[in-house]
C-alpha cells in the first residue's frame, strides 16, 4: 500500500467530508447524488480495499461538528463517493422509520451496501425504503 496514496486519499476524504454539509444545504439530494457519482468507472483509489476506505471515512467523521443529526447521511454520501472512485459498485439506501406515536418528526436513515452486504449500519426496526442509488 503506497504511503503517498494513503495521504492523498485521507486529504481527499477530509475535503469531501467538509464540503458535503454545504452541498446538502445547496443542492437537492438527486443532484447531489449525481455529483457524487463518477460518470465512468474511475478506479483512482482501486489499490485500497473497501473496508480500508470505510475505516478512513469513519475515522474522519467520528466526531462531527456539523450534520450531527444526520451523521448517517454524511457518512453514507462520503463513503459512497470514495467507493465509486475505488471502482466498487456501492448502493446507497435511504429509508424512513415508521412514525412514532409521540413524535410529529419524521426520522430517516442512510446506509451503504456493497456486494449485497451493508458496509455501514443499516436501519433497524420497521421502516420504508424511499430511495436507492447506485
Amino acid at each position: 500500500m503506497p504511503v503517498l496514496g494513503k495521504i492523498i486519499l485521507r486529504g481527499h476524504i477530509c475535503l469531501v467530508a467538509t464540503l458535503i454539509p454545504v452541498l446538502v444545504k445547496l443542492l437537492p439530494l438527486k443532484k447531489l447524488l449525481e455529483l457524487l457519482t463518477p460518470k465512468e468507472k474511475f478506479g483512482a483509489y482501486g489499490v485500497f480495499q473497501p473496508e480500508e476506505i470505510a475505516q478512513m471515512v469513519r475515522r474522519r467523521l467520528r466526531r462531527p461538528r456539523s450534520m450531527r443529526g444526520r451523521a448517517c447521511l454524511r457518512e453514507g454520501l462520503t463513503l459512497f463517493y470514495f467507493l465509486k472512485l475505488a471502482g466498487a459498485a456501492p448502493v446507497i439506501h435511504i429509508a424512513v422509520h415508521s412514525p412514532a406515536a409521540k413524535s410529529d418528526r419524521l426520522r430517516a436513515h442512510c446506509w451503504v451496501v456493497l456486494d449485497g452486504e451493508p458496509i455501514t449500519a443499516p436501519i433497524s426496526g420497521p421502516s420504508v425504503t424511499i430511495m436507492t442509488h447506485g
